[in-house]
């Protein structure tokens, strides 16, 4: 038997990204517990992307389509799942489903962290959920099916609210989140519950504290992330042309996988061709952020949606100053009153995106400030704290 066996979707150790990024620092760092990973998946099973650590006991896979997950019931897996002392899922939806199912089953704590909040997701649009699985097969139909959009969104609600009330503790990265979670509970339950639900939030990497040397020639801009729609590149790629008729000697990046999403990626290749800026857009492939990190005069995150993203800690810490759009968690990062890191615009608005962008570049002052706010403020994101808070939770449910 195991002391914690984490219940992820669509991640580690399979996929590169911020879900990913925090389960391996947890599991590394309290490597005096023993981990196995459920990991659960609706596509093609991929190659292993991070040196597992000796702590992991096991790794075991389950495509929710086989194990019945898209019917909802994984009453016919739970056989298999590993034993453990403690089950935490990293995500509602399917993940939540599983541990509310195993606590059920085995009488065992359950644990509920979320990054992004799945059900939210779902509400600003997209197709495809963390495991890979699809709610429209066509991506040219979906316009077509809202009703069927609205069924699998109550679906997912109904499966988020039931992991908020009945998880032994929930815990997410910043207070937007906080705030989303609550609002599903009803609220005659609320000061009863409220002691359950925890901010724990991200943290960065103590490379990026130690102060890496920014190395700059050309003004660049990047943006690091997976190459799918809900980070919306597509509004990066129309705000290049805007920022090139300003200031003409710029590079631009797009740094991050580009086949989680294939037909997506080659949408972006086709709109930067049709813009006639496909030579001044580099799509890198899967990278180092770390490299372009070091290169860039501003960081570009045009998300649909983010709760804490690890890039723009990295960014704060490197002194990078962060142009992103408004949700989420980002504005607390990004605004905060005298710490401001950063500049903010509303979802798919390239224009104020393009804006403010050759603000940073063309104001050196406000470039400085930003770049100092950002180095002071990302000093509070320790990964000790983290690691410290984990073991906490934990040993409080071993204990017992």
């Amino acid at each position: 038997m195991v002391d914690v066996c984490l219940i992820l979707e669509g991640t580690y150790p399979y996929v590169i990204g911020g879900v990913s990024k925090w389960v391996h620092e947890l599991v590394k760092n309290l490597n005096h517990l023993k981990f196995s990973i459920l990991h659960l998946y609706a596509d093609e099973r991929k190659e292993i992307k991070f040196e597992i650590p000796m702590n992991v006991d096991s790794i075991v896979e389950i495509d929710v389509r086989n194990g019945l997950g898209f019917k909802f019931d994984f009453k016919d897996v739970i056989s298999f799942i590993p034993n453990a002392r403690i089950y935490h899922s990293l995500s509602t939806g399917f993940a939540g489903l599983l541990g509310l199912q195993i606590k059920q089953r085995k009488n065992k704590p359950f644990i509920l962290t979320e990054h992004g909040i799945y059900w939210k997701e779902l509400e600003f649009g997209v197709n495809e959920v963390e495991c890979g699985f699809k709610i429209f097969k066509d991506e040219k139909i979906k316009n077509e099916l809202c009703s069927a959009r609205r069924e699998y969104l109550k679906i997912f609600k109904d499966i988020a609210m039931r992991c908020y009330l009945e998880a032994d503790l929930v815990t997410t990265v910043c207070r937007y989140n906080l705030e989303q979670q609550l609002s599903l509970i009803p609220s005659e339950l609320i000061d009863d519950l409220r002691r359950k639900f925890r901010v724990i939030e991200n943290f960065v990497d103590e490379k990026f504290l130690d102060g890496l040397s920014r190395v700059k020639d050309v003004k660049n801009v990047v943006f690091i992330g997976r190459v799918v729609p809900i980070k919306d590149v597509k509004t990066f790629i129309r705000a290049i042309p805007l920022i090139l008729e300003e200031i003409g000697d710029v590079k631009f990046y797009v740094v991050g996988d580009l086949r989680q999403d294939f037909d997506y990626a080659m949408e972006c290749f086709k709109l930067a061709e049709s813009l006639g800026i496909n030579e001044r857009v580099i799509f890198t492939g899967e990278a180092n952020s770390v490299d372009y990190l070091k290169i860039a005069d501003v960081l570009v995150l045009p998300s649909v949606s983010e709760a804490q993203p690890f890039v723009v800690l990295e960014a704060m810490a490197l002194g990078v100053p962060v142009v992103a759009s408004s949700v989420g968690g980002v504005p607390e990062l990004v605004n905060e009153a005298g710490n401001e890191c950063g500049l903010l615009f509303e979802v798919g608005d390239y224009r104020m995106l393009a804006q403010n962008v050759i603000r940073i570049l063309r104001d050196e002052n406000l470039e400085k400030i930003l770049s100092r706010n950002g180095i002071k403020k990302a000093k509070r994101f320790t990964l000790e704290k983290f690691v410290k808070s984990y073991r906490e939770i934990y040993e409080s449910f071993l204990n017992e």
